[in-house]
């Protein structure tokens, strides 16, 4: 019992302080997680529109310088003279001042021709790569800006990353040669580190995810990828600009994740202080309160098994609250033996009263049955049966006068039973045979005085009829472990199934046919001793009807309260 009180108690503890602060703590980490993550998605967003905004500004820039030299109507003109002079003149004033951020190509298709002639001129050569890359583009879309990466290293020593490029129409339309932009890939770092902070990274591709540029260290330049998955400690954000580059920017959260996991080992390293600590306080609590409420239980089951004489002692150093249970049980269980003492009292009289009620319908029912036998066998001209028959009544008579116990023999009884067999043989001219089998174990056993004769009554008077042969009264008796049995058999005309589910269930339906024999014996038998014994009566219209009685075997007095 301690022990229940002690998990009780300790259970209670942990509900009521432990678990809020742990729920409080969950929900600002939750709260502080999930705001920290936006503002973290929120800021690289924004690094990511910042990083769009200057990579497009520099392609703006350079589309300039592409729209005005291939627009340049001297450019198509030193391109159909071959006249490579002319190009320098053209090229070298846009250049200047860019040799650190761009390389400024002519390609003449026609002459084979690139400018500036240099060694890594070859890999704008028409003939070789004319059918890919920014050649391609170019001669695909001659009226628009063609945006390629590139992976190449210029004569300088400087990393392409990505190439740009327009076609030079000739005034009947036809291509007459190509200007491309060699964009080295600081000028796009440099473009993309004016948003970039401690922890973050960008990396730039095109449409078909191939990298132009990255600074995380994950992708190969010039490779394709997928960078639009950030990593596991990582936030990312993406934004396209009209040139068809997408710019992914990521920030690292490492160590935002990391405080989460201290905030949260913190958070259990405070719990497994507290539940000891809980521990200890139930411990405490439970010694204290166990005594009262151990003896206020024991006390309660001691009443609950039947010890009404309980009481609970009153001792000085108990508690206000203790002193008021233990008084108000002692009332209680004082009061609960008055009322179960009221209540038996009269539930004996009411049975008592009830049990000499039946007894007393009993005689004059039997007397006037007999009467009307005198009468019949007198109507019927059998004068001289009716001697006979009136000694035999007498006989009865003095037996029921001299035997006034609740309770007789059963060898006494089917005595009685025999004679009054005997009268009706007399009043039917032997229409029945009988046939009583009785063990000797059980004629000793004591019975409710009077309840085999109405039944044998019953079976006579309301199953043979006159003008047949062949019935038989059968009444056995045998003992059947701890019980006794008795058996009224006749193969009379049998009673209706109302009448038979009636008498089997005569405690739910008492008066409905208002009869006095059957109906008495079972009535008596459930006062006496309760539903478990009583009558049981089968029958087959036409057939046979049988009655079985079960009764305790019992060879002492029984108290019939």
């Amino acid at each position: 019992m301690k022990r229940i009180y002690f998990k009780r108690l300790f259970f209670a503890f942990l509900f009521a302080t432990i678990l809020p602060i742990c729920l409080c703590v969950a929900a600002i980490s939750y709260g502080s997680f999930h705001m920290s993550r936006e503002r973290y998605q929120d800021k690289v967003g924004a690094m990511a529109m910042a990083g769009s905004e200057n990579v497009r500004e520099l392609l703006e820039e350079y589309e300039k310088i592409l729209n005005s030299l291939s627009a340049e109507p001297a450019l198509a003109a030193c391109l159909a003279q071959n006249d490579r002079e002319g190009l320098g003149e053209l090229v070298r004033p846009l250049q200047t001042g860019r040799e650190n951020r761009l390389r400024i190509r002519v390609i003449d298709p026609e002459n084979r021709y690139i400018y500036p002639d240099s060694r890594d001129a070859k890999l704008y050569d028409p003939a070789v790569f004319g059918g890919w890359g920014i050649l391609h583009e170019m001669t695909a879309y001659p009226d628009r800006i063609a945006v390629t990466p590139s992976v190449t290293r210029a004569e300088n020593g400087r990393k392409i990353c990505m190439n740009m490029g327009r076609a030079v129409r000739r005034q009947d339309g036809k291509v007459a040669g190509y200007v491309v932009l060699d964009v080295y890939r600081n000028t796009l770092m440099s473009a993309v580190k004016q948003m970039e902070e401690e922890k973050s990274s960008v990396t730039l591709a095109d449409r078909s995810d191939c990298i132009i540029l990255d600074t995380t260290g994950r992708f190969t330049e010039g490779a394709t990828g997928a960078p639009g998955r950030a990593e596991k400690n990582s936030v990312a954000a993406s934004r396209e600009n009209a040139y068809g580059l997408r710019i992914y920017a990521y920030y690292n959260i490492e160590e935002f994740n990391e405080n989460n996991r201290l905030m949260i080992f913190i958070s259990l390293l405070v719990l497994g202080c507290m539940a000891p600590l809980a521990f200890l306080m139930a411990a405490v609590f439970a010694n204290r309160m166990y005594r009262p409420i151990d003896t206020l239980v024991s006390s309660m089951n001691r009443v609950t098994s039947g010890d009404l004489d309980t009481k609970i002692e009153i001792r000085e150093r108990d508690g206000d609250e203790m002193r008021l249970v233990g008084s108000v049980f002692n009332w209680m269980t004082a009061r609960i033996q008055t009322l179960i003492e009221n209540a038996r009292e009269e539930s004996e009289r009411k049975k008592n009263a009830e049990l000499k009620a039946l007894q007393a319908q009993i005689s004059p029912h039997f007397l006037y049955n007999m009467l009307n036998e005198i009468n019949a066998l007198a109507r019927m001209g059998r004068t001289g049966e009716v001697s006979g028959f009136v000694i035999h009544l007498g006989k009865l008579l003095r037996r029921s006068i001299t035997f006034k116990d609740d309770f007789v023999k059963l060898s006494d009884d089917l005595v009685f039973v025999e004679d009054y067999i005997r009268l009706q043989q007399i009043r039917y001219d032997q229409l029945f045979d009988v046939d009583i089998q009785v063990e000797e174990e059980i004629r000793d056993c004591l019975i409710p005085n009077l309840i085999i004769q109405p039944l044998v009554e019953n079976a006579i008077i309301h199953g043979f009829t006159a003008g047949k042969e062949g019935y038989m009264l059968s009444l056995r008796g045998y003992r059947k472990q701890d019980d006794v049995c008795i058996e009224i058999y006749d193969n009379g005309i049998g009673v209706d199934k109302e009448y038979l589910k009636y008498i089997n269930n005569v405690e739910k339906g008492v008066g409905l046919y208002g009869g006095l024999g059957v109906e008495n014996v079972q009535k008596r038998l459930l006062l006496i001793y309760g539903m478990r014994y009583g009558i049981k009566m089968e029958s087959e219209k036409g057939r046979y009807t049988k009655v079985v009685i079960l009764l305790p075997y019992r060879r002492e007095q029984v108290d019939k309260t």
